[in-house]
C-alpha cells in the first residue's frame, strides 16, 4: 500500500476529437509520474484495450484501466473496467444498467457546454460510484465547484480528470490515492474517500485545437 497518482479521463485517436496513439499516452503519462490511467474514448473501448495491452506487452511501469465515455440522451457518463462497448444515445438509466458491473463516473456533470448530465444526476446518484469534481477542460471554474459541492453534499467520492485529447494536456489534473495498484484496491480506496485532488484548467487552447482536429489526425 502506498500513494499512487491517477487520471481516469484520457482520449486516444479512437475518439473523433483525439489524436494520441497508445505509446504517446503511455510515455507522456509516465513522464508525468502517473501510476494508473484510464483511456476513455467516446463510445469506444478500443483505445483502452489497445493501450492496456501495449503497456502489459512492454512491461511498462503503469496500470491502464479500460474505459469509455458514453453519450446518453442526458449527457455523458464514464464507465470503467468493462470491455464491451455500450451503445450510445440510450437513456441514462439504460446506460447505467449496461455499466453496472463496472465503475461509473459522472464527468464534468455541471458543465453546460460539454454534455454534462446536469440535474439528471439526481435520479441516478445512488448508482454513481464517483463524480469528476475537477476537469481540466472545463472553462468556467464554477462548473467544477458545482460538481465538488454536489459530491460533498451527497457523499459521493470525487475524482479529477485531465480530459486529455492531446499529449500536452496529460498531467494537467489527477488525483492521489493511498492504495495498491490493483483495480479492486483502487476502486475500494475511492469508495472510502481516500482521495486528494490536484488540477489546473487548460483554458481555451485545447478546445481550439480540437476544433481543428482534422489537421492533426
Amino acid at each position: 500500500m502506498g500513494k499512487i497518482k491517477l487520471d481516469f479521463h484520457i482520449h486516444s485517436y479512437h475518439s473523433p476529437d483525439g489524436n494520441m496513439k497508445s505509446m504517446d499516452i503511455l510515455e507522456n503519462a509516465i513522464t508525468n509520474n502517473l501510476d494508473v490511467i484510464s483511456v476513455t474514448d467516446h463510445n469506444s473501448t478500443k483505445g483502452g484495450i489497445e493501450t492496456r495491452n501495449l503497456a502489459e506487452k512492454k512491461d511498462m511501469p503503469i496500470k491502464v484501466i479500460v474505459g469509455q465515455e458514453v453519450l446518453t440522451d442526458s449527457g455523458e457518463i464514464i464507465v470503467l473496467n468493462i470491455e464491451e462497448e455500450i451503445p450510445k444515445h440510450l437513456t441514462l438509466e439504460e446506460t447505467l444498467s449496461y455499466g453496472k458491473k463496472g465503475f461509473i463516473i459522472a464527468p464534468h456533470p455541471f458543465d453546460k457546454f460539454r454534455k454534462g448530465i446536469g440535474h439528471a444526476i439526481n435520479s441516478v446518484k445512488d448508482e454513481i460510484d464517483a463524480i469528476e469534481v475537477f476537469n481540466s477542460r472545463t472553462i468556467m471554474s464554477n462548473h467544477n465547484k458545482l460538481a465538488k459541492t454536489y459530491a460533498k453534499i451527497n457523499n459521493i467520492p470525487g475524482v479529477a480528470g485531465s480530459d486529455s485529447h492531446f499529449a500536452e494536456e496529460l498531467g494537467s489534473s489527477y488525483f492521489i490515492l493511498d492504495s495498491k495498484k490493483s483495480i479492486n484496491s483502487i476502486f475500494k480506496s475511492i469508495e472510502e474517500g481516500k482521495i486528494s485532488i490536484y488540477g489546473r484548467q487548460t483554458g481555451i487552447k485545447p478546445h481550439l485545437k480540437t476544433s481543428m482536429i482534422h489537421f492533426f489526425k
